[in-house]
C-alpha cells in the first residue's frame, strides 16, 4: 500500500536515525579475505574473523524488519546499507533535504569487528562508516512514532535496533565523537 512504502525521502528535522543489527562486520570480512585468508576458516584464522567473513560472504538482508517498519508506519525514511552507513546517511539527507548528526559512540559495532580494528590499529567507527555490504537498514523515526518502533522491535525479536543520531535542519552531515565534531566521511559512491 502506498502509505507503507519506505523511501529515502521523508526525514524531517528532529527525526531520529536508527540502524538494525551491527555495522562493519562485512568490511572486516572483506579485508580478511583480501589479505589472503580463505573462507570457512582455514587454520590460523580465528573465530571472530571467520564470523566477519561469513557476514560478507552471506549477508542477511533485513526484509522482515523493513516490511514491519512499513506496515507499522514507523519509519519516515529508510535505506539498506549495502553501500555503507555514511552513504546511507548521505542518501537519506539528500533525498529529504536535511542534515544529520551521527553519534559515533552509538554506532553498533560487533565485538569481533572491534577487536579486528584494534589489532590492525584502525578506528572501528571510521571503518564501519565507510565500509559496506552489511545489508542492515538505516531509517528515521519521528519522536512521536517511537511507540510504533517499539511494536516493530517486539515483533522482530532479537535483532537489535540502535539509535545513532538525529536529523537536523542545517544540511551539514556530522559525526560526533569523543574528540568533537567532524564531517561525515564520503563513503562509497558509484561511478566516481
Amino acid at each position: 500500500k502506498p502509505r507503507r512504502v519506505l523511501t529515502r525521502a521523508g526525514a524531517r528535522p528532529g527525526d531520529e536515525f536508527y540502524v538494525t543489527g551491527t555495522i562493519g562486520d562485512a568490511v572486516v570480512g572483506l579485508r580478511s579475505l583480501r589479505a589472503g585468508h580463505e573462507p570457512h576458516g582455514v587454520a590460523g584464522a580465528d573465530l571472530e574473523v571467520r564470523l566477519c567473513e561469513q557476514r560478507y560472504l552471506r549477508p542477511e538482508p533485513r526484509l522482515r524488519a523493513g516490511t514491519l517498519l512499513g506496515r507499522h508506519r514507523a519509519a519516515s525514511a529508510c535505506i539498506d546499507l549495502s553501500d555503507g552507513l555514511a552513504d546511507g546517511v548521505r542518501q537519506i539527507a539528500e533525498a529529504s533535504g536535511v542534515g544529520a548528526v551521527e553519534d559515533g559512540a552509538s554506532v553498533p559495532i560487533s565485538e569481533e569487528a572491534s577487536r579486528w580494528h584494534a589489532r590492525e590499529g584502525q578506528d572501528a567507527v571510521e571503518a564501519s562508516l565507510v565500509g559496506g555490504d552489511d545489508y542492515e537498514l538505516l531509517f528515521t523515526v519521528r519522536p512521536s512514532h517511537r511507540g510504533r518502533l517499539r511494536a516493530v522491535q517486539k515483533e522482530i525479536g532479537s535483532l537489535p535496533i540502535t539509535k545513532i543520531g538525529v536529523v537536523t535542519k542545517e544540511r551539514r552531515l556530522i559525526v560526533r565523537g569523543r574528540d568533537g565534531d567532524r564531517d561525515l566521511p564520503p563513503g562509497f559512491e558509484h561511478f566516481r
